[in-house]
Parts: structure tokens; sequence; C-alpha cells
């Protein structure tokens, strides 16, 4: 199944996984889109807050999710750790079938630059967090 769904990742065509980690913490923080009274013209926020931690000094967050505080630190930012984190955020299920993070990418929550911008949330060493 994982292999399957590994298939259907569209990575970015130029191979820059990286976008705006300010854009991108912004996303993550942002829960608009998808619901019945959201303006559909409007990008999608991808809400990780809500199953994530980001920050140490958030006061509130999900725990459905691993805390991603210090992912590219702890993982290393290595052009094979951003394209597994791409891969992740575009479609989980390419990496554990049985998760319950959506599929940002392919069900079309987030365009490819927003997936981007998260990465380099996740993965720029600049990034809050991986201070």
């Amino acid at each position: 199944l994982e292999k399957a769904q590994q298939a259907l990742i569209k990575y970015p065509a130029d191979g820059k996984f990286l976008g705006n980690f300010a854009a991108g913490e912004r996303i993550a923080q942002s829960g608009a889109g998808m619901q019945f009274n959201d303006d559909p013209k409007n990008p999608a926020g991808a809400n990780c807050y809500a199953c994530h931690q980001l920050a140490p000094q958030e006061l509130s967050f999900g725990t459905i999710g691993p805390s991603l505080y210090q992912f590219g630190k702890n993982r290393g930012y290595t052009d094979e750790m951003r394209k597994y984190a791409y891969g992740k955020i575009y479609n989980a299920d390419a990496y554990n079938a049985c998760t319950n993070m959506p599929r940002f990418g392919h069900s079309g929550i987030l365009s490819a630059q927003q997936i981007s911008d998260v990465v380099a949330l996740l993965m720029d060493p600049d990034s809050p967090v991986n201070k």
C-alpha cells in the first residue's frame, strides 16, 4: 500500500524542497480552508498545531502527532530528509498507510509552494522550529 502511495507523490519539478519558513509558519498556524463557509478562492492552511508541537513556547498544541520541534536539527539538514518531509506532507499514506495525517498535496489542500514553505519551517536551520 505504501509503495503505491509513494508513486503518487508529485515532487517539485525544479527539485527544490525548501520555500520560505516564515510563510510556512503562517500556513502551519492557519486552520482556514476546506470548510463549507470558507471562500474557496483563498488558500487553505495546514493547521499543524492541532496535532503537533512546533515550538517550546506554545501553550497549547495537539498530541495526536509527534512533536516537530527541532525536526531538522535532530534529523539532519540533508536533501534526503527534505525530500522525505515534502513527501510526508504531500501524501502521508506513502509512509504510514494507517496515519491520521491528511494527504495535503494529494488531496489538493496545499499547493506545491505551500508544502515547500512548510518543509522550510521544518528543515531550515534558521527556522524557529530548529532554534
